[in-house]
């Protein structure tokens, strides 16, 4: 009896270790036949979730740049050889979350099973929880180009506003709101559906946010001009011994604006009526008398009459190309070295009175190039002088540059 059980016992344990030993050689076989393996997807776009909660509580989410994360999975060679990136979803959720910032881990779920997520980098997508604003802000119009030639730009007296809505970082951070009408060449007033832009204080183009209306009219009145001589009006009889040749006045001819059909029956234009004896006191000012819808293309001349020859005032102003303002560039542009080759703007300059005898100081003279909506490529772009209301350029030299705007080297 003792030794049946003793016997049995034996058997079992060599049923045991049969088995294990079974298992073993199954765990061998099978390590050699479907191994474990990893795989990595890289750069796997994470979606985010619950966006429609943010949006109902009056909150937006503000992320740096699209988020991705590599992905590291593993599984038996055999599981693993079927998956595809698109089996694989990554995404972060945003229920739940409040004003602030966040590191919000990422999930990842695999369409398919016994394959195991080892690894996620990043393993956390940083956003910022942001309310939603809305401000009503000025549009302010820019003037792109120039009219054909013998043709100015009107007054636009428009005034628009547009509404800006978005995350208040965003709204906050904007510091103009531009619309750019480009009259280049135009030889009639149009009315011009011109899109709203808004930009921050680099000159960088917002994004994200949502502008209402996203496009305007704006009247845009282009007027013919044309150079007349000025007709000096006198009256009365002249004296014998005077030389009535001798009559001068300043300017003697002057640029004016209107409508064409106007504007092209204007031969001239009279000063007001001024006698003999008022021309015989010296250099004393006139005015001149415009037909109806016509204007000086500038209000700010003055005009001078004398009984002898006039003699102006000139100044010369000179300003290093070094110092000639930059505005509104690209900050991923910048200027290629192969440009034209410019030392200075030189510039003269009146006094719009002729009778003034004030002095202008040269460092209220400025000079500035816009590069307001410019792409890479070559550009001639016009000379802007900006100088006291009381002066005026007759001469710029040269008025224009031409330049190349290439993008910014990384080194």
């Amino acid at each position: 009896m003792k030794k049946t059980k003793t016997k049995s016992n034996r058997d079992r344990m060599f049923q045991l270790i049969s088995i294990v030993f079974a298992i073993l050689l199954w765990s061998y076989v099978r390590s050699e036949v479907d191994p474990e393996r990893t795989i990595v997807y890289k750069n796997m776009d994470v979606s985010v979730e619950n966006l429609a909660e943010l949006k109902e509580n009056n909150l937006s989410v503000i992320i740096s740049e699209k988020p991705t994360t590599d992905v590291t999975l593993r599984g038996r060679q055999s599981v693993i050889s079927k998956l595809d990136r698109t089996d694989v979803k990554a995404s972060v959720d945003l229920s739940g979350y409040a004003i602030g910032d966040h590191k919000i881990p990422i999930k990842v779920q695999v369409d398919s099973t016994n394959v195991i997520v080892e690894s996620k980098n990043p393993s956390n997508v940083s956003v910022k929880v942001d309310e939603n604003i809305s401000k009503q802000l000025e549009v302010d119009l820019k003037i792109k180009g120039n009219p054909a030639e013998n043709f100015v730009l009107g007054n636009i007296k428009q005034a628009e506003f547009v509404t800006v809505s978005g995350a208040k970082t965003y709204v906050d951070s904007i510091d103009k709101i531009i619309a750019v009408a480009n009259v280049s060449n135009k030889k009639e007033s149009s009315v011009m559906s011109i899109p709203i832009i808004a930009y921050d204080k680099e000159g960088n183009e917002i994004e994200n946010i949502e502008i209402e209306p996203e496009k305007i009219d704006f009247e845009i009145p282009i007027l013919k001009t044309e150079t007349v001589p000025v007709k000096l009006n006198v009256v009365g009889e002249v004296p014998e011994g005077v030389d009535s040749k001798k009559f001068s006045i300043y300017p003697d001819s002057v640029s004016i604006k209107g409508n064409t059909a106007v504007i092209n029956k204007i031969n001239e234009i009279s000063t007001a009526p001024i006698t003999v004896e008022e021309l015989m006191s010296g250099q004393i000012p006139v005015e001149v008398e415009m037909p109806n819808g016509i204007s000086l293309v500038d209000n700010d001349v003055k005009f001078i009459a004398s009984a002898s020859e006039i003699v102006l005032e000139e100044q010369e102003v000179k300003i290093p190309i070094e110092n000639v303002k930059i505005l509104n560039l690209d900050t991923k542009l910048e200027f290629s070295e192969d440009v034209e080759t410019v030392k200075s703007i030189d510039i003269t300059i009146v006094a719009k009175d002729p009778s003034s005898k004030e002095v202008l100081n040269v460092e209220d003279v400025t000079a500035s190039m816009d590069f307001l909506n410019l792409k890479a490529g070559e550009h001639e772009i016009q000379i802007n002088i900006n100088l006291p209301e009381k002066f005026r350029v007759t001469k710029i030299t040269p008025k224009s540059i031409v330049v190349e705007l290439v993008k910014k080297r990384i080194f």
